[in-house]
């Protein structure tokens, strides 16, 4: 079974979150079209060094509808049909922030917000879908109904940073860079000054009217954490947490089913997931 997976945000998910899943769910095949990755032009220092275009909610929203209208333009169709690459889901992943939707809570998954934001995807994304194979002529489109192409289309929500995953299992996912005092003690630290609840990571952040994001966000608190845990071992020289490096390690190396105990709003991606094998 062939996924192709559009995720929003930045490094962890174009590493760590595609061997998450593969790990997961080693029955299927994660192809991610988002984000991709560019790179600096000929000429240019250190042009082989990716750069990420990370994208999220509208945005993100936008560049799958780019993304797949590439993929149905008629060489890229003919190659995926002539290969059998078309997928049978399509998996939409975006950070949550503490976004409202109309004036509700979206970070509860008991809330109306969570299934409305939720809903606006897949109309969304399905739309775009559809709009994508619209150019497409007869003999081509034909081809598609020949080989039952109607993917599934699924999106979760990593809230309010896929960096609660990371939370969720912090007792068994501590990074190598990390001696343990260090990992002890940034989890004293979120706990007791970030006020971090570890078993219920999704409701972290508050919110700002201003920015209509989190008021604080959890992978800067991480990274503070990590700070301070220096100032308390400064002879030790510990790590400093890195989102880009250390978040997409630390992600390969959870448990899926840590995490879906904890967060429920991961649960139901992970259990949607589950679903599509049976």
């Amino acid at each position: 079974m062939v996924i192709w997976l559009f995720a929003g945000g930045g490094p962890p998910e174009y590493s760590g979150l595609v061997k998450l899943l593969q790990k997961e769910f080693p029955e299927y095949h994660f192809e991610r079209q988002l984000p991709q990755l560019a790179h600096k032009p000929i000429g240019k220092p250190n042009r082989a060094v990716p750069i990420v275009r990370s994208t999220t909610g509208s945005d993100l929203l936008r560049a799958i509808s780019e993304r797949l209208s590439f993929l149905f333009t008629r060489k890229s169709l003919e190659e995926r049909l002539l290969k059998d690459s078309l997928c049978d889901a399509i998996l939409v992943i975006d950070d949550l922030d503490c976004r409202r939707w109309q004036g509700l809570v979206c970070n509860d998954i008991e809330s109306p917000g969570f299934h409305q934001i939720q809903n606006n995807y897949i109309q969304q994304v399905t739309r775009s879908l559809i709009q994508a194979k619209e150019p497409l002529d007869e003999r081509m489109k034909n081809r598609l109904d020949e080989v039952q192409f109607n993917p599934k289309i699924i999106v979760g929500f990593a809230s309010p940073e896929i960096e609660s995953w990371i939370i969720a299992d912090w007792g068994n996912c501590q990074h190598r860079d990390f001696p343990q005092h260090q990992w002890i003690r940034m989890k004293q630290w979120l706990r007791d000054v970030a006020q971090l609840d570890f078993d219920n990571p999704e409701l972290y952040g508050g919110f700002n009217p201003e920015t209509g994001v989190c008021q604080v966000k959890l992978s800067e608190q991480i990274v503070e954490a990590s700070t301070q845990a220096q100032i308390s071992q400064e002879a030790q020289q510990p790590s400093r947490y890195n989102k880009a490096r250390h978040s997409s390690e630390l992600l390969e190396n959870i448990s899926g089913q840590k995490v879906q105990r904890i967060c429920p709003i991961f649960r139901a991606m992970y259990q949607s997931l589950q679903s599509l094998g049976k």
